[in-house]
């Protein structure tokens, strides 16, 4: 029998939830290479994400070549800037098919998308990088430029990348978030829990 771990054996509580409330989505970030220790653990992190089924369809592309980088920002429209590292999370449809997932139904992939993207956004953080992800690209455009075969589906790209100087991480906020009250309901959906709705 397995024993689970104690709360806190890993990592702080706190710590992590600082870190996940400090986050932010950076879209200017320099062509700084990212180290490769580092893209190691943001792809490792997005290894981890939650997978439904445990079926695990997607692969990262991961795009360093700063004249192909170039490319992919002219057919994105939702890049502002070359950034250090590309990643292209790629919904692969042989595997759909050989695990007889029918892509047009089956929504779970494109939540297990987001999952995946999530993960690897909080080790960049945690890593004291910035990240920025992108859905509005010209998919036919970033298939020519990758030259990806037909099974490969781009369905995001994640920009990771090094802030320009004098931009640093923000600030870790502590204690709880008068915003809670705004975004979470209790019991019945429109229900706000009393003392949430004093601090709003």
């Amino acid at each position: 029998m397995t024993t689970a771990p104690a709360r806190g054996d890993y990592v702080d509580p706190h710590d992590l939830l600082g870190l996940i409330r400090s986050r932010r989505v950076v879209r200017d970030l320099t062509p700084e290479p990212v180290s490769d220790d580092d893209l190691m653990m943001v792809l490792e992190a997005g290894l981890w994400a939650t997978s439904g089924g445990n079926n695990r369809i997607h692969r990262f592309l991961v795009v360093r070549d700063p004249r192909t980088v170039r490319l992919m920002v002219d057919v994105s429209p939702g890049i502002f800037s070359p950034p250090g590292v590309m990643i292209v999370v790629c919904a692969d449809l042989d595997v759909a098919e050989r695990l007889e997932l029918d892509m047009e139904r089956y929504k779970t992939p494109w939540i297990d998308v987001g999952t995946a993207a999530m993960n690897m956004m909080m080790q960049a953080h945690a890593l004291g990088l910035g990240s920025c992800p992108a859905t509005s690209f010209s998919r036919s455009g970033i298939e020519a430029v990758l030259e990806l075969p037909p099974q490969a589906l781009p369905a995001l790209i994640l920009q990771v990348g090094h802030r320009p100087a004098g931009t640093g991480a923000a600030t870790r906020p502590t204690g709880a978030s008068s915003r809670l009250a705004r975004f979470v309901y209790w019991e019945r959906y429109g229900h706000t829990r009393p003392e949430l709705g004093r601090r709003a």
